[in-house]
């Protein structure tokens, strides 16, 4: 997205929250999810079964975790309170780029990221004289933490789907899932033999991950990319 957009959204505007209330799909990357878990204080597996839903994607047949938009009392998403989502500082990535969307494809030179606007016929935070760049949009919501965050787990899904579904069966699916999205569960796998052999890392002192969550995020994305890429 080369072009400038005018975007406010404020608590004044009659739509408010309107767009998070309408049953939001909202993938959450595994650093979206390390960063929701540490704001709720929970660990992550009550915080995927509390908040989550888990669905299989098509071309790698891997599993994708999204908010539960079912979750909440009046439907929509979870996070949202009366004035404004409650988890605002540490938000998802979609959420901070809206309502910018963006789309992404594996390329010779790797990941390429493709950006879109997205107008809501009832929004009403596009009457406003604020203008934006998408360097300008992405700098003021945090988004390239969370970019940079997500970044191998994103190339590991995407280059599975380039090969295909094949091999990918419901073991496997589980443990991917596991090593992605349950930081608090692989923690426990780190201390299994077989798995550190499996995911490459024989012999190596891992006792820093006890309280490093980005450190054991950033393992985990080495755990799966042996594990499904090889």
């Amino acid at each position: 997205m080369s072009s400038r957009v005018k975007f406010h959204c404020h608590e004044d505007l009659s739509c408010f929250n309107q767009c998070c209330r309408r049953t939001p799909t909202i993938i959450l990357s595994p650093y979206d999810i390390l960063r929701l878990k540490q704001c709720l204080g929970l660990k992550s597996g009550e915080f995927l079964r509390r908040y989550t839903l888990r669905e299989i994607e098509e071309w790698s047949n891997l599993p994708l975790v999204f908010i539960d938009p079912y979750g909440a009392k009046d439907g929509g998403c979870p996070f949202i309170g009366p004035h404004g989502c409650q988890v605002y500082d540490h938000r998802p990535a979609a959420c901070r780029l809206f309502p910018i969307t963006m789309g992404s494809r594996l390329t010779e030179n790797g990941v390429v990221d493709y950006y879109f606007c997205r107008q809501l016929d009832y929004c009403q935070g596009f009457a406003t004289d604020i203008e934006w760049t998408l360097e300008s949009w992405m700098a003021n919501q945090g988004f390239k933490e969370y970019a940079e965050g997500r970044k191998d787990w994103l190339e590991i899904m995407l280059r599975k789907g380039v090969q295909g579904p094949a091999g990918v069966d419901a073991p496997l699916q589980d443990l991917f899932a596991t090593i992605a999205y349950d930081q608090d569960t692989l923690r426990t796998l780190l201390d299994q033999p077989g798995f550190r052999k499996a995911c490459g890392l024989k012999g190596k002192a891992l006792d820093y991950l006890t309280l490093d969550d980005l450190a054991l995020l950033k393992l985990s994305y080495k755990c799966l990319r042996a594990l499904v890429l090889g």
